[in-house]
């Protein structure tokens, strides 16, 4: 018996589709693609032109010495220790004189400079803490209005491990080397190297329209062994007359033990010198640094013997560890060459640049602005505390680190009042 459909519609058949047919498809397919990618790249590039910063620089530079004095820079009068670039940096900087850190150990420091804010409220006292995410750092600001974001370390201390990495797009720390024969001390790499690492990205990357890069040289820590011919470039005699630090008090092995030590280490800053002038050559070259707004700093000192017994950094808030290099440079060196006495912490760092950059400071920073197109202006009574990241007896072995066993300091304008606290009681 036959039986018709109903809707006289042909009954379906399982014959494979024409070559045309599939031909059709895969091109329908083809196109469907192209649609899709260029739709997503469309979209990408508005919302790239959306969070394009148009301020009135393009680049934002911040270069850290880890671990220089102040006085250890021709600039800030020293006469016996060569720094030609860092001098002819700040002949087209604004330098300030009385520039301090607030806290006097690596981590705890730049995370005060990238924050704004007091150890105490980002959560960071000193070396191998983790930065709280909550924290707003000047990478995440500056990726957030547009600026590509490149970082390049020169040692462990600020390894994104401990989430200082915080807006970074790209971020280098590749330790060739593991300081030793003077001491053993954390993986680290020499300035050549770091300058070296800034080079090849730009060579590889090219330069953004927007760039905020960040550069840390490690050299001036110990153990102090800068390569030839620095490590011998202040040992002869006449120098090491020249050294604040050749007092006749002690032994004579310990004087001159104390000596070597001191022209070991302005050794590395000067070697130090050398390359942070071959980066800003390289900058300069480019067309980056007179569109730039570049900060240069140390993030603290050095106790190479003057104050109490306690070599290094870290325990105290005595101006050899706390009185630190801050030289700003303005797009086309404007105001180069001006010295500004009134006091300036790194914590008012991040709202000074944000501050120029016409971007929004984040909300709980402690800095205060300063005005860096009137740089004459100041608060010459400006008050800010600082601290200690050691204690001077044994070790607070609570992980809540209460603090107590450590010196802190308050500054107001000229005068600075430390508590210090020896042997586990208050003096």
């Amino acid at each position: 018996m036959h039986t018709e459909r109903a809707d006289n519609v042909a009954p379906m058949t399982t014959e494979p589709k024409s070559r045309e047919s599939r031909r059709g498809s895969r091109w329908l397919l083809v196109a469907l693609t192209v649609i899709v990618v260029a739709a997503i790249a469309a979209g990408a590039y508005w919302r790239s032109q959306a969070a394009r910063y148009d301020g009135p620089v393009r680049h934002v530079i911040v270069i850290s010495l880890d671990t220089t004095r102040a006085d250890h820079l021709g600039c800030y009068g020293n006469t016996w220790i060569r720094t030609p670039e860092l001098d002819q940096l700040a002949s087209e900087s604004i330098l300030y004189t009385d520039y301090m850190t607030v806290v006097s150990t690596t981590l705890a420091s730049h995370t005060s400079l990238f924050t704004g804010t007091y150890p105490h409220t980002h959560g960071v006292p000193r070396n191998g803490f983790v930065v709280n995410p909550d924290n707003v750092m000047l990478a995440e600001v500056l990726k957030n209005a547009g600026f590509r974001t490149a970082g390049f370390l020169g040692s462990f201390a600020l390894d994104e491990r401990f989430n200082v990495a915080q807006g970074f797009e790209h971020y280098d720390q590749h330790f060739d080397i593991l300081a030793n024969g003077r001491g053993i001390d954390q993986n680290q790499r020499r300035a050549a190297e770091v300058t070296d690492a800034v080079i090849d990205y730009l060579n590889r990357e090219g330069v953004p329209r927007n760039l905020f890069l960040f550069v840390h040289y490690f050299d001036p820590h110990t153990p102090y062994n800068p390569p030839p011919p620095y490590d011998r470039m202040y040992a002869d005699a006449e120098m090491m007359k020249a050294m604040p630090h050749a007092s006749d008090s002690g032994d004579n092995v310990e004087r001159q033990r104390r000596l070597r030590r001191a022209d070991l280490y302005a050794g590395e800053i000067s070697y130090m010198d050398h390359h942070v002038g071959r980066l800003l050559d390289d900058l300069k070259a480019r067309g980056i640094l007179d569109n730039a707004l570049l900060a240069l700093t140390s993030d603290h000192g050095e106790n190479l013997g003057e104050m109490a017994s306690k070599l290094g950094h870290g325990w105290s808030t005595y101006q050899v560890e706390g009185h630190a290099v801050c030289l700003i440079r303005l797009p086309g060196a404007r105001h180069g060459g001006t010295r500004v006495d009134a006091p300036m912490a790194n914590i008012d760092v991040l709202p000074s640049m944000l501050g120029y950059l016409g971007l929004p400071v984040p909300v709980g920073v402690e800095g205060e602005a300063i005005d860096l197109e009137h740089p004459g202006r100041g608060d010459p009574a400006r008050v800010r505390f600082g601290e200690a990241t050691k204690p001077w007896k044994d070790v607070e072995t609570d992980p809540r680190w209460y603090n107590n066993l450590k010196q802190c300091c308050v500054r107001e304008g000229p005068f600075k009042h430390i508590r210090t606290v020896y042997r586990g009681k208050e003096e």
